[in-house]
């Protein structure tokens, strides 16, 4: 990739930057020298390399970070073990070269070139489980280097810091012989000081090739910056398994400190960027606070305007399917006269088809109606929380601007008045008869004293009585129901207290031997 590689690091070098340095095809590290900042500037350099100089000038004095990670050649990855945030690591390093993070909270130097290799590999990848730990996925990709590697932490609150270092070998592995004929021997040092010497991963992992190893070290930190150093003095092996399986390796590596921090650990903002923060910031609230006081001017309106509205459909659990009032517009055919089929207190009911194909009946708040919004409230409370066999079915409900609609299971047989005095009235022998009185019962009973909650109905009558298919009776319109404590054994309403009195003609079906049934009915009911 390079036609040259010169090491120039750890040297003394100064003044002003040659032209010549960025050349193409030319990798440079020219990490630890004394380029001033502004030489660096104007070289066109990149930016990271003036935090790399001598005495490691970004940062200084408190420090702003108290510890970092970083996961060696491979990329971002939070240990589950501790915690801590492994940052990424892999940029194309070669026989010169260095990087450092945008944060400049740590940088990497590596240099060296692996003799006879015709394409020298600077990471290593396993796809291998290392069970001896619970961050195996840290083990799996490892930094290498054929002479010196250096990781600089940067920017570091001074104090004592835990060093930890991790290896894996992913290259040098067992002969069919069982034994491992390759040696990777380098030595590491911290802050300048030897701490082991001929390190060798695989002795350390106990001869396994897929056991891990962690290192950690104490580090002292006092000028805010921590070096961490590999380095290869020409001992072990150099082929094994191939030309170029030598130098140092590092999975992982880690420093956290021995102290209670007092700083942020965020990276620096500039002077700029604060002012730029704070405006936005300052300016964000303001608008902020116009649109609450336009918001609650609004809301304060409506109230003013209708006063029930506000209130109408607090507390309900909503328990049925909301639908749309263009929904129920196109199933009713623009409630259109035909699609009929009746009209009470609470106003027109008519007939329409969903999209779905349901057949529904669709009731319609008269707009004018004071009542009907508290009794559309009521109904859908009450009727939401109850199911039974003889109690209407509510699919749902409608409430957009002052529209509100009840949308319910379409009944073929319409209402029970009907049956026996409407225009198309229905043949009901004594059995039919009997059976709907008693269904009715049933219904009442249930909502009395088998339902969740204790229901009074208040309004039963022969109107307020459908008729399915089958003919089998289903209580409907729970508008000026009432609950009453599930305690209670016993409740008093008057018969005529809500509703249109109860006309005793339409249920004129059940006189003579039938009519001790009606007379229980409404004992049951009051």
């Amino acid at each position: 990739m390079y036609a040259l590689c010169r090491d120039l690091s750890y040297n003394y070098l100064d003044g002003s930057i040659p032209s010549w340095f960025k050349e193409e095809k030319l990798q440079l590290n020219l990490v630890v020298n004394n380029f001033s900042i502004e030489s660096l500037q104007s070289s066109g350099l990149p930016s990271g390399l003036a935090c790399l100089q001598r005495n490691f000038p970004c940062n200084r004095g408190p420090g702003i970070y108290y510890n970092f990670g970083i996961n060696c050649g491979g990329p971002e990855i939070t240990s589950s073990s501790d915690g801590i945030v492994y940052e990424k690591e892999n940029e194309p390093l070669g026989p010169a070269s260095y990087f450092v993070t945008g944060t400049s909270r740590w940088g990497v130097s590596n240099v060296g070139s692996f003799t006879g290799s015709t394409n020298p590999q600077y990471t290593s990848f396993s796809s291998s489980q290392f069970t001896n730990t619970f961050d195996s996925v840290l083990f799996q990709t490892a930094r290498l280097s054929a002479s010196s590697i250096r990781y600089f932490g940067l920017g570091l609150q001074n104090g004592n810091y835990t060093v930890n270092l991790k290896f894996a070998e992913h290259v040098i592995l067992a002969a069919t012989t069982g034994k491992f004929l390759g040696r990777r021997l380098f030595d590491i040092y911290i802050q300048g000081i030897l701490v082991s010497k001929d390190f060798d991963i695989l002795k350390e992992a106990g001869m396994s090739s897929f056991r891990a190893v962690q290192k950690p070290y104490t580090a002292h930190v006092s000028e805010n910056y921590l070096e961490i150093h590999l380095f290869w003095a020409g001992k072990g092996t150099c082929c094994v398994p191939a030309r170029g399986t030598y130098g140092p390796a590092i999975a992982a590596i880690s420093a956290t400190p021995d102290f209670i921090p007092t700083v942020s650990n965020n990276p620096p903002t500039s002077k700029k960027n604060r002012t730029g923060l704070i405006v936005g910031i300052v300016v964000g609230s303001g608008v902020l606070l116009v649109l609450l006081f336009v918001a609650f001017y609004l809301v304060q309106r409506r109230k003013r305007s209708d006063p029930d509205d506000g209130e109408e459909l607090y507390g309900i659990d909503v328990g049925p399917l909301t639908f749309s009032y263009p929904e129920l517009k196109t199933a009713t055919n623009d409630f259109d006269e035909a699609h009929k089929l009746g009209e009470g207190g609470f106003g027109p009911v008519y007939r329409g088809t969903l999209s779905d194909g349901r057949v529904i009946a669709v009731k319609q708040l008269s707009a004018a109606s004071h009542q009907g919004k508290n009794q559309f409230v009521t109904e859908i409370a009450t009727i939401s929380s109850v199911q039974h066999n003889n109690l209407v079915k509510l699919y749902g409900f409608c409430t957009e601007g002052v529209k509100r609609l009840l949308v319910y299971e379409y009944l073929e047989n319409n209402s029970l008045d009907q049956a026996l005095f409407g225009e198309r009235c229905l043949n009901l022998d004594w059995s039919t008869r009997f059976n709907i009185c008693l269904g009715i019962a049933r219904g009442l009973t249930y909502l009395h004293e088998e339902s969740r909650v204790r229901i009074v109905h208040r309004d039963v009558k022969a109107s307020n009585i459908l008729l399915d298919t089958n003919l089998i009776p289903k209580i409907s319109d729970f508008g000026l129901a009432k609950l009453f404590d599930e305690k209670k054994t016993h409740i008093s309403t008057r018969v005529f207290i809500s509703g249109t009195p109860l006309k005793i003609k339409c249920f004129h079906f059940l006189r003579g031997r039938r009519e001790n049934i009606y007379t229980q009915l409404l004992i049951l009911h009051v």
